[in-house]
């Protein structure tokens, strides 16, 4: 009897440690284009992961773009049914998903033209205000693994233009993103906009009678091939364009907690080697599309000075017409916090 119940423990505590092993894949979408900094950096963690876990953690990485852009990764992020595993694990999604996937956590506060000019500002603002926005998604559901900022938004376009006002004229669309609020944000700037489908924008860039232009960061133009397309490119530092990698609270929670603290090193290593390449990253992007004949437009600081208080009676506008966009107690706050930093 005896002989029995050791045997019996002892496969209890083998199956034990074999359920505790288990391999646990997790599914990530990224927006990155593939062979892109962000792209290559996500699939050394992914090994980084494997490593650290022994071999219990692996992930899988999906283009959003195939999946059918942020809006669907985001669906993907829930399960059909209670009860069920959604189809997604985690994804990496520009600040348009992140302010879709948690509203309120205000995430296109940081986005808002002319309020950041550089990376420096940008990394006092997250030391004041990260652990602000990152608690609110993380009660949303989900883990934020970390976020950094994948360059500066930038106007590309056919047609030439001197002023805010002729850039204005110019049809524009958001490249590859699906955003309601920020196409409508910058109608309501004057901006003449159209709401082009993910799945279409490359087709209506390529056309005629398409659009004229796009918006978009630099490493996007160049890696998704769209600056082909245009002739013309704003070579300034509008606002960062920030992008968050989540996981589902469900998902990461199957991952032994001993393994956390590593994994989340492991990506705060690839962040800092992706912001640190930012500007020349940025740079070469510029001087590859200025290779294959793209004009780099390059206002004044007297020019710029005009677009930012212009922009700034436009902020108004845009929180009274969507005033869960933004903070704008934050921005305010923003302001004060880096005017110091500008003197």
């Amino acid at each position: 009897m005896r002989k029995i119940l050791t045997l019996f423990v002892t496969l209890f505590i083998a199956s034990t440690a074999l359920v505790s092993a288990e391999e646990i894949v997790l599914k990530i979408a990224t927006v990155a284009p593939a062979r892109s900094p962000w792209d290559i950096e996500l699939k050394k963690v992914a090994e980084e992961w494997n490593r650290i876990t022994d071999g219990q953690v692996t992930v899988k990485i999906y283009n959003m773009t195939t999946l059918g852009g942020e809006k669907a990764g985001i669906q993907k992020l829930k399960a059909a049914r209670p009860g069920q595993q959604a189809p997604l694990d985690g994804a990496i999604f520009t600040m348009i998903g992140l302010h879709e996937l948690v509203p309120d956590a205000y995430i296109y506060t940081l986005a808002l033209p002319f309020l950041l000019q550089n990376q420096q500002e940008l990394d006092k603002v997250l030391s004041v205000y990260g652990k602000k926005i990152e608690s609110r998604i993380n009660a949303a559901g989900y883990e934020l693994v970390a976020w950094s900022n994948v360059g500066w938004l930038s106007f590309y376009t056919k047609e030439p233009y001197q002023t805010l006002g002729e850039l204005k004229k110019i049809k524009l669309a958001v490249a590859g993103l699906d955003s309601p609020i920020l196409s409508d944000s910058f109608k309501l700037s004057g901006f003449n906009v159209v709401d082009v489908p993910t799945q279409k924008f490359s087709q209506m860039l390529k056309s005629k009678n398409g659009i004229s232009g796009f918006f978009a960061v630099h490493l996007l133009a160049y890696v998704g091939g769209y600056y082909k397309d245009i002739s013309y490119a704003l070579d300034t530092k509008l606002c960062p364009i920030m992008a968050g990698f989540v996981i589902s609270k469900a998902s990461w929670n199957k991952i032994p907690t001993k393994y956390h603290a590593a994994m989340k090193e492991a990506m705060e290593k690839a962040r800092k080697r992706l912001n640190d390449a930012l500007d020349d990253s940025d740079a070469d992007c510029v001087r590859k599309m200025e290779a294959s004949g793209v004009t780099m437009i390059r206002p004044s600081k007297e020019e710029l000075k005009k677009w930012e208080e212009e922009f700034s009676v436009n902020i108004n506008d845009i929180h009274r017409a969507f005033p869960n966009a933004f903070d704008m107690e934050m921005y305010q706050n923003i302001q004060k916090l880096i005017a110091p930093m500008r003197k």
